[in-house]
């Protein structure tokens, strides 16, 4: 495995990332410890200086004659190298100190440098000559109504000492934690990250003519789990979208083949025999009607392709909804007059609109055609305009046989047929309904249908509220 594969693998980034924060919290742990140890050990040692006072004021003094307190013997112990002890009166007169200059090579100041400061206690750190440092409490004590001053100080050393051992522990331990936090979080990486090799081998084995499987999803609830049912619906749009594919193509090759076949028919039993002007015109007239229904396909095919591939955008302008229904129910009424039906408009309130006129033409025609074409002769069809709570309503009722509960669901479907009512012998395509419920759907709105088997069938139109933004 290369360099760049490495920097690349995810497993890889985790188990680095995890490591660098495990550094960072390891250094600041570090750093940490050893700045409690020392303020631990300072602590613990100006409470030593402090007994160590205490008990050097009540054993060693005692008062002379002439008033002042002097040293009444020497320590049991030789302190020297754990306790700098310095006793002297206010006036720098010294009583007793267990220490020489050399001993603990301390700087060439003089000890009335340490001149009381106002205060009973105080606390002081003087550096060596040896760069040790030394801790010191100087406390003025007033015994049978004299000042003494006690100075008692310790090196820092054994501080020192201490938080070189702990940082030598720490370091013999660092290589070691870093080496089980690898393993644990290239292991724990590993076991995190494998549902996605498993979705990466599932989708290495799906193609178009398996977008009917899924990714296994272990977990619903993590992000690889949101991960691979995200990828599982998107299959499930493609699986569909793939079968409408199929389906649309085979469903177009017949509608177009169907009008082929019957001009080949229709042409070949006029080349067997000799037939007179008048039989001639009829046959030329059969194939032209074919033409026409092809003509007619071919322009919803392309206005459907229109639609999928978003070229058709609507030119929005500012509309009155019931000029338009009237307007266009007009071009529909010879069609009606050739069946004796009636087409009675009510528009209860204006209504603006802002519409494509062309396209929404597509969406009003088609309704209102079916409901010609499929309503008994000398019946009236209602055409109603209102307004709503959202926007305009367009409601175009029929007589006809309606529609079944089990195929109004997909009446919108391309090339769906309601069996015998819906039939290829009237001259539908099966297009016009899927060419409407785009048209009303492209200007926001949408369609809804009520319909009872043996009654009639009320079509629904709605569309949204004009918006200035969109509407010229």
């Amino acid at each position: 495995m290369t360099l760049r594969k490495i920097s690349r693998s995810i497993r890889t980034r985790i188990t680095l990332w995890h490591l660098g924060v495990l550094v960072l919290t390891l250094l600041a742990y570090v750093l940490s410890t050893q700045m409690f140890l020392w303020h631990q050990l300072t602590v613990e040692l100006k409470t030593s200086l402090e007994e160590e006072a205490d008990e050097v004021v009540e054993l060693f003094l005692k008062r002379a004659p002439d008033g002042h307190f002097v040293w009444q013997g020497h320590l049991d112990k030789d302190d020297r190298q754990e306790y700098w002890i310095a006793i002297s009166h206010v006036d720098g007169v010294l009583i007793y100190r267990n220490f020489t200059q050399t001993d603990f090579k301390l700087p060439p100041l003089p000890l009335p440098s340490l001149a009381p400061t106002g205060q009973e206690k105080t606390f002081h750190t003087l550096k060596l000559t040896d760069g040790r440092k030394l801790l010191m409490i100087q406390e003025i004590r007033q015994i049978e109504g004299i000042d003494v001053v006690i100075r008692v100080g310790r090196t820092t050393q054994y501080f020192v000492r201490e938080m070189r051992h702990l940082l030598l522990v720490q370091a013999l331990c660092f290589p070691l934690v870093l080496l089980v936090a690898w393993a644990g979080g290239y292991f724990v990486a590993g076991r995190v990250l494998s549902p996605l090799q498993k979705i990466i081998a599932r989708m290495k084995t799906i193609s178009a003519d398996r977008l009917h499987e899924r990714l296994p999803v272990e977990n619903a609830g993590d992000e690889l789990g949101h991960l691979a049912t995200t990828f599982n619906h998107l299959l499930g749009k493609l699986d569909h979208s793939f079968q409408q594919m199929r389906q649309f193509t085979g469903d177009a090759s017949h509608e177009l083949r169907t009008p082929l076949a019957a001009m080949h028919s229709v042409g070949e039993m006029a080349l067997r025999a000799p037939m007179n002007a008048h039989e001639y015109q009829e046959t030329i007239a059969s194939m032209l009607e074919e033409v026409d229904k092809m003509s007619r396909l071919v322009s919803d095919l392309l206005a459907l392709a229109r639609s999928d591939s978003d070229l058709a955008m609507p030119t929005l302008t500012r509309l009155d909804l019931g000029e338009v229904i009237t307007d266009e129910t007009a071009r529909l009424e010879i069609l009606a007059e050739e069946k004796n039906q009636t087409l009675t408009i009510t528009i209860k309130r204006p209504c603006p609109v802002c519409l494509d006129r062309n396209i929404f033409r597509q969406a009003f025609a088609n309704i209102l055609h079916n409901a010609i074409q499929y309503s008994p002769e000398q019946t009236t069809i209602h055409i109603l305009v209102d307004t709503t709570p959202d926007g305009c309503l367009v409601e175009i009722s029929d007589s006809g046989p309606g529609i079944a509960p089990e195929h109004q669901e997909r009446i919108f479907d391309r090339f769906y047929r309601v069996d015998k009512v819906r039939s290829r012998n009237t001259g539908g395509s099966g297009l016009g309904l899927a060419l409407a419920k785009w048209a009303v759907e492209i200007h926001g709105g949408h369609i809804e249908l009520a319909s009872t088997v043996g009654t009639g069938s009320a079509f629904r139109i709605y569309l949204p509220k004009p918006q200035k933004e969109t509407c010229s």
